[in-house]
């Protein structure tokens, strides 16, 4: 017995001893674990190369190295970020100047010392001058130039080349904006580019490129997973506290919250449940996670391909608004917390027009606008007809959005009421925002959101040269193909000013004849909603271009 006794007593011990260990080794897991974070997103990025990518997963997965001059803060205000200081009149780094009775500008930039590429190689001005080159290269997919192309030469100076010094061709008010000037490793993409430049999209930087930030991309899984790691060659406050941050591209919203409840993911980036699904997670786990609701400039709409017959009509793309009650949609899916957006611009931004056409829901003149466009109902039909066509139109949107194929179903029935046969055709969000938007494919309307930038009035969405085609290599984001003389005028002249009062005039201008020409319909302003796990600090969402990635240096746990 008492054999039998110490037998079991040594078992005990024993056993107790490996829970001890099996304890520290459990806590030291954790403690790695914790060097860490893994974030779910419901869409997988176009592109990480910068010059080429439109997504705002690729947005959020690259600005966890940002090494962009200037960054918004919490606050949407402008600060220096790369740069020692913003350049200004009063301190002596913004000149304006004439050459042969042109008005002119010059910015001078110092870049910081913290800023090293991967390989130890520093972040220099003949960086950005490289990243200038390859922007104005005219054999390139540039989605964006409207910065670029004003700039008259761009300059690196000073023996460490950490001076830029930018001269433009005419005063430029968005000249110290986020992400005016991008920079790429000129030592490592020159050859690549000299090489073969028509081959500089497809390299292999685009699926892990090197970053000058906090963090640089490791790899990139399609499908499944991105990861970045700690950028060693970060200095100073730039250090983060992670050693990785795991995005997991979970395109279904449902799993989204699975796997956060599972304990796969720490988080739901701001690109994955809606306000709606969001709400109701909520309800169901309040006491669990964070729940972050951002007020901002996410700004859901449907674009209506002016290429197409029927759309070309303004008093279709009236009724279609007249047809559509925003406000029901509003309340009952988002329980009045998405104001409707009645133009391009939050009464939070400068540039809002209280005064411009509102389309409040109407079906009678809905119906008349139809009459009076030559779309007439025949005798026991519900669908409208002109020459014998049917008014029959497709919409589009991104796949596994539950809350916007409800909005399109809801616009589906709503249109059906005014005579309207509306389709819905959908699709991934890497193919409707990387090849059928991109390149204007969708034959119709197409639904989904931008991140407005709370300094400028969006040219480049409304541009007439900004219309995306294969002849300009899909330059600009104007897609729906809307070209009117006066806005153009209106979008260049705000750009030249720099009195931030005149320009918001320009901009609620500019806000009018959108209103009357309708080249989107708009929807309402998107809460931007976050999940996250007790105890993650300095998790700080923007609600507007800049992700939820602009300060990943500063996360941690508790």
């Amino acid at each position: 017995m008492l054999v039998f006794l110490l037998h079991l007593l040594l078992v005990f011990v024993t056993s107790c001893g490996g829970c001890q260990q099996k304890a520290k080794n459990d806590a030291k897991k954790m403690a790695v674990a914790k060097k860490s974070i893994t974030i779910g997103i419901a869409q997988e990025p176009d592109s990480l190369f910068m010059p080429f990518k439109e997504m705002m997963a690729s947005e959020e997965v690259v600005r966890a190295g940002t090494y962009t001059l200037t960054i918004f803060d919490q606050n949407w205000r402008i600060v220096p970020w790369a740069a020692t200081e913003i350049p200004t009149r009063e301190n002596g780094q913004l000149e304006l100047f004439a050459e042969n009775g042109i008005k002119k500008m010059r910015t001078t930039w110092k870049i910081r010392e913290d800023f090293n590429w991967p390989d130890g190689t520093p972040l220099t001005a003949d960086d950005f001058v490289f990243a200038h080159k390859i922007m104005m290269d005219p054999s390139q997919e540039i989605i964006d130039r409207t910065t670029d192309e004003k700039i008259e030469k761009m300059e690196s100076r000073g023996q460490d080349s950490r001076t830029l010094v930018v001269t433009w061709k005419e005063p430029y008010a968005y000249y110290h904006n986020y992400r005016q000037h991008e920079a790429l490793p000129k030592h490592l993409l020159e050859p690549v580019y000299n090489q073969a430049p028509d081959q500089l999209k497809k390299s292999r930087f685009g699926q892990a490129p090197a970053l000058a930030g906090a963090y640089t991309i490791k790899e990139w899984v399609p499908g499944s997973h991105i990861i970045a790691e700690r950028n060693a060659k970060a200095k100073g406050a730039l250090v983060p506290f992670f050693d990785e941050i795991i995005w997991r591209i979970i395109p279904e919203t449902n799993t989204l919250e699975s796997n956060l409840v599972s304990g796969t993911v720490d988080a739901i980036s701001p690109i994955g449940l809606s306000l709606e699904q969001a709400l109701q997670f909520e309800k169901r786990h309040k006491d669990d996670f964070d729940f972050h609701y951002t007020e901002g400039l996410m700004w859901e709409h449907i674009d209506f391909n002016l290429d197409n017959e029927i759309l070309k009509d303004k008093r279709v793309r009236q009724a279609l608004a007249y047809g559509s009650d925003r406000e029901a949609i509003a309340k009952n899916l988002f329980f009045g917390r998405q104001p409707v957006a009645f133009g391009t611009e939050p009464p939070r931004s400068p540039f809002f027009n209280p005064n411009i056409s509102k389309y409040a829901f109407d079906p009678e003149r809905a119906k008349q606008l139809l009459d009076e466009a030559g779309w007439l109902k025949p005798s026991g039909k519900d669908i409208r007809e002109k020459n014998g066509k049917p008014l029959a139109l497709t919409i589009m949107t991104t796949s596994g959005s539950k809350t916007r194929e409800r909005v399109e179903q809801l616009l589906q029935s709503q249109w059906a009421d005014i005579g309207v046969d509306v389709r819905i055709k959908n699709e991934p969000a890497k193919i409707f925002f990387g090849e059928t938007t991109r390149k204007r494919k969708f034959d119709g309307m197409a639904m989904y959101a931008w991140i407005k930038d709370p300094l400028r009035v969006s040219d480049t969405l409304w541009r007439c040269d900004y219309i995306p085609s294969a002849k300009n290599h899909y330059l600009g984001q104007n897609l729906p193909g809307f070209c009117h003389k006066r806005a153009d005028e209106l979008l260049q002249k705000a750009a030249r000013e720099l009195d931030p009062q005149k320009r918001a005039k320009i901009g609620q201008d500019f806000e009018e004849i959108f209103a009357e020409e309708l080249p989107s319909l708009p929807l309402y302003f998107q809460v931007e909603v976050s999940v996250t796990k007790k105890g993650l600090k300095n998790w700080q969402p923007t609600g507007m271009l800049q992700p939820i990635s602009w300060n990943a240096h500063l996360w941690s746990w508790n």
